[in-house]
């Protein structure tokens, strides 16, 4: 008799343990922010240790094992390329220069043709490195010439140099040396990287004021340099008795020498300035 009440209260208390496994457990929502009691509150500082340790890996760039793979495979054909960068055209603010018809020089950052002049340069003929070239005028009009320029020019300035010489029809031409002139650099007026060439006709030229003494005072000054007689420097005194101004005969104000200063920007966006100067034999 025992022992089936024994039996019969263990299973009961079987049964009991298997009906609390099918209670459904209690859902408690998704945390709330602000709501205290969802909040960890431990505050022993051994349970809130990171147990990951903080780690710094160097990781390499991820390699694109499809781009190299055609790298290897197929090599880019630079030659096209090449050809094509050479065709390219020029844009019409910046025109090819074209050789044979005028001084061309033509610099690293910039090309500069002065058109109707034939001109022979003075040193290296290489200008890719220079910033000013030197040229002597053999044929040519200077005051009717255009300045056409390849690059990318912010000014264009000229200046020039003035000489009087004193023509006797006895001894020839002297120049009076005291009576040279340099002027100021003036900018020059352009439209698509072409600049007029003004101010150089014979009436325009600038020359220094004198009388008739500071002109006699010049030509003897200038005859003794060039250790004249006596004799001759007084026929040059009697030649310029009369002249009381220097562009009056048997006096001339002649040019000498055209400068052009080219200011502009290279490819990078940096400053340059070139300079050409060409003189006129006398």
């Amino acid at each position: 008799m025992i022992k089936r009440v024994a039996h019969i209260g263990l299973l009961s208390i079987a049964l009991f343990l298997c009906s609390c496994k099918d209670t459904p457990s209690k859902n408690h929502g998704p945390i709330i922010l602000g709501d205290s009691a969802t909040i960890v509150t431990e505050t022993d500082p051994k349970k809130l240790e990171d147990l990951v340790a903080d780690l710094k890996p160097e990781i390499p760039p991820a390699v694109n094992t499809d781009t190299v793979a055609v790298a290897k495979t197929a090599a880019p054909d630079t030659s096209k390329k090449e050809k094509v960068v050479a065709a390219a055209p020029v844009a019409a603010s910046q025109p090819q220069l074209p050789a044979g018809q005028g001084l061309l020089a033509d610099f690293k950052d910039v090309s500069v043709l002065v058109t109707g002049l034939v001109a022979r340069q003075a040193g290296n003929p290489n200008l890719q490195r220079a910033n000013g070239a030197v040229y002597t005028l053999t044929s040519g009009n200077i005051p009717n010439a255009q300045i056409k320029i390849r690059g990318t020019v912010t000014k264009v300035s000229q200046r020039y140099k003035t000489v009087v010489l004193l023509k006797s029809s006895d001894l020839g031409t002297i120049q009076i040396d005291a009576f040279s002139t340099t002027t100021d650099w003036e900018a020059l007026k352009g439209v698509n990287n072409q600049y007029k060439v003004t101010g150089l006709d014979a009436g325009s030229l600038d020359y220094p004021d004198a009388n008739a003494t500071t002109i006699r005072n010049a030509v003897t000054k200038a005859a003794k340099r060039r250790r004249m007689s006596r004799a001759k420097v007084e026929d040059l005194l009697d030649d310029v008795r009369k002249v009381k101004s220097l562009s009056q005969k048997p006096m001339a104000v002649v040019l000498r020498s055209v400068m052009w200063k080219i200011d502009g920007k290279d490819a990078q966006g940096k400053n340059f300035s070139k300079q050409i100067r060409v003189d006129i034999p006398l």
